[in-house]
């Protein structure tokens, strides 16, 4: 796989004043990564070029032409090619902070990074893509974690996890769990204490704070069995 140039450092890059220049240089760079792509998928496919020629009912020079980032390339022929190797080509329109998918895949969503993940990227000695894979993975396992930890905090003989379980009344424990990771989103501690204790008392979600007063329920003794939650919760 060839080296790929630092991209966002070529466009921040003042080549010339002149726009046919510029963009001369985007067409160049376009053609290069599209190729380079092109040829990538079809090697990891097992095909050579005259292998891949033949499934596309074409002579083997029209897939090297397809192949070089020294040619013009049809919009139509390159699809044809992505297409016929079971590949997409994903396409987005940017305009200042807009940016606009036109390709049709759903499932692959192209979205714009801030600098600053591009910059810890280049520490990490990985490419964008790479990092926000890997972080977005880091934070959906530490999630799951959060949320396996809350349900086995619910389910054992601790103290306060049996006066929870008294409070569940219909509300199974998967529920509660998934109310209280809401609870500890909240950035005030003071926020998080009645938002638990409303969820506690089965009058809110988790995640909303309401201070109102109650008279069935002893506002107290939620309070203080909110605050002995949150304890065990820090420990978490």
């Amino acid at each position: 796989m060839m080296k790929k140039p630092n991209f966002q450092a070529w466009l921040q890059q003042k080549v010339s004043d002149d726009p046919e220049v510029v963009l001369a240089g985007k067409l160049e760079y376009l053609r290069l990564y599209l190729t380079d792509a092109m040829r990538e998928i079809r090697n990891k496919a097992g095909l050579t070029q005259a292998q891949l020629a033949e499934k596309l009912g074409v002579k083997q020079a029209a897939v090297s032409k397809l192949e070089s980032a020294l040619k013009e390339h049809e919009l139509e022929s390159v699809l044809h090619y992505l297409h016929a190797l079971g590949a997409d080509l994903l396409v987005a329109v940017k305009q200042g902070d807009d940016l606009y998918q036109a390709s049709d895949n759903e499932g692959v969503l192209l979205v714009d990074v801030p600098d600053v993940v591009f910059q810890k990227a280049l520490a990490a000695n990985m490419s964008v893509r790479e990092y926000v894979r890997v972080a977005v993975e880091k934070f959906s396992t530490e999630d799951d974690g959060l949320r396996t930890a809350l349900v086995k905090l619910l389910e054992s003989d601790d103290a306060v996890a049996v006066k929870v379980r008294e409070r569940l009344g219909s509300r199974t424990i998967q529920e509660v769990a998934a109310e209280l990771e809401k609870c500890l989103s909240l950035s005030e501690e003071e926020d998080k204490l009645f938002s638990v204790k409303n969820l506690l008392a089965g009058n809110l979600t988790g995640g909303e704070s309401n201070r109102g007063n109650s008279d069935e329920i002893d506002e107290i003794e939620l309070l203080d069995l909110a605050e002995e939650l949150l304890e065990r919760l820090a420990d978490i």
